[in-house]
């Protein structure tokens, strides 16, 4: 007799034995929902400020796609490579001259202020920082702090997983605070930090006017009551107000990422446990919330059990010769795009194993994978199969192109150097940039050199 108690995996995606089924989550609805109604919480509100803007459907957005990026090697490649791709040479700065009817940017080490800012802010990692969350969730939160003299003396990255943004001004449009807390699941007043948020349009004359440097529309000049601040920055995309959406996302939306990690359940399944895969049932993200919300559930150890039941239940529905012929019942819904999003999918498998199962399956979820990353498969190795090896010269180019495409993400990440240059009254030819590594042939004597692009 075959195996026929059901295997229920640590992330409760499961094998059904007495209908040969493997049971996953969808993760389509991620990222489906717009921008949620404001969260109005009393410890604000009782201070002045609007309510927490959500990101995502549960408030932890950026936690959830850690999580589900994680279980992937595609993703967990992709992601790196893009970062160092943006990173570059790091920080330079330096003053631009013409040779031979060519700008060119030559650097600088002799200014005494600016390298004793860049050395106390420790600017390597905080632009590594800044470079993780630009390529992660396309939000980035720098916040700078002033002395009493009214100078720029620290920088800080702002982790954007902490991060949530204070419902926009109805009247300017503009989004006047930022707030910070490591557990957005329980907000409380001694665990969420407010800072005021700079203007995104003129944030200088913003900057200098809360200082009191220059007077304000009434013509009276402030006095100060604020010393931190966070520059708003992030890489724009259509029609999101408050958190951006990456391009990289649509794998979610797509399903192409939990087909990628099909995959590998089914190899498991058919080498570890010699099973055969006759149905794919498909659940929701929050398809055993919602029972537990239902049914009151809230101990760990009842909630395992129900998981387990509901197996059990849908095991013996699926098996049992009584049932043939009859349909299983389940809810859909759609989302803002009027797309399905179903409690429960069950999908036929075709089986005919040969030996090497779902290799091409895997080349083609690789491919999408990264193509949705912006990343060659060939220059991080995502291609199995054979006769997928480039030339040296064409990953050469394909790093130089990559390299190029950095730069709308890179002049991003230096505004706030270019906002700290103009309020400290560095030098005007002050310029910065972040060089290319550009590989060059082995026949110059050297396998790279350094270009500022």
């Amino acid at each position: 007799m075959g195996r026929k108690k059901i295997i229920i995996l640590p992330n409760h995606t499961a094998y059904l034995p007495g209908v040969s089924a493997a049971v996953t989550f969808s993760t389509q609805a991620l990222i489906s929902n717009p921008d949620g109604e404001p969260i109005p919480l009393p410890f604000l509100k009782e201070n002045g400020y609007r309510g927490v803007v959500p990101w995502g459907k549960k408030n932890n957005l950026p936690a959830e796609i850690i999580q589900q990026s994680e279980k992937s090697p595609i993703v967990s490649a992709g992601l790196p490579f893009n970062i160092s791709m943006t990173y570059g040479e790091g920080l330079v700065y330096g003053h631009y001259k013409i040779e031979k009817n060519r700008k060119v940017f030559v650097e600088m080490h002799d200014n005494k202020e600016i390298n004793e800012f860049l050395e106390n802010n420790d600017i390597c990692n905080f632009l590594l920082e800044q470079t993780n969350d630009a390529n992660w969730f396309g939000n980035m939160f720098p916040e700078i702090i002033l002395n009493r003299k009214n100078k720029i003396v620290v920088i800080l990255h702002k982790e954007a997983m902490f991060s949530r943004l204070e419902e926009m001004n109805p009247k300017t449009g503009i989004i006047e605070n930022h707030f910070y807390s490591a557990d957005w699941s329980d907000p409380k007043a001694d665990n969420v930090k407010v800072t005021p948020m700079l203007s995104p349009y003129n944030t200088v004359a913003d900057l200098q006017e809360r200082m009191g440097i220059i007077p304000g529309k009434d013509g009276i000049k402030k006095i100060p009551r604020d010393y931190n601040f966070i520059i708003p920055l992030n890489i724009p995309t259509p029609g999101r107000s408050y958190y951006q959406k990456p391009s990289w996302y649509s794998i979610f939306a797509s399903g192409w990422f939990d087909y990628s990690l099909k995959i590998p359940e089914f190899k498991n399944a058919l080498m570890d446990n010699q099973m055969t895969i006759k149905y794919h049932v498909e659940l929701s993200d929050d398809y055993f919330t919602k029972i537990f919300t239902a049914e009151g559930i809230n101990d760990e150890e009842k909630q395992q059990s129900r998981i387990k039941k509901e197996y059990e239940d849908l095991n013996n529905f699926l098996t049992k010769t009584k049932n043939t012929g009859k349909s299983v019942i389940s809810f859909i819904r759609y989302n803002s795009d009027g797309k399905e999003m179903r409690r429960m999918k069950i999908t036929v498998i075709k089986n005919e194993l040969q030996g090497g199962e779902y290799l091409e399956d895997s080349e083609e979820a690789s491919n999408i994978l990264s193509y949705a990353m912006n990343v060659h498969p060939s220059l991080i190795g995502a291609s199995p199969g054979k006769n997928k090896t480039i030339s040296g010269s064409e990953a050469r180019e394909l790093f130089i192109i990559k390299q190029a495409q950095m730069r709308p993400i890179r002049d991003r990440l230096l505004r706030p150097f270019y906002i700290i240059k103009r309020f400290n009254g560095w030098p005007d030819d002050i310029h910065f940039a972040i060089p290319n590594l550009v590989l060059t042939t082995l026949d110059k004597g050297t396998g790279s050199e350094k270009v500022i692009s």
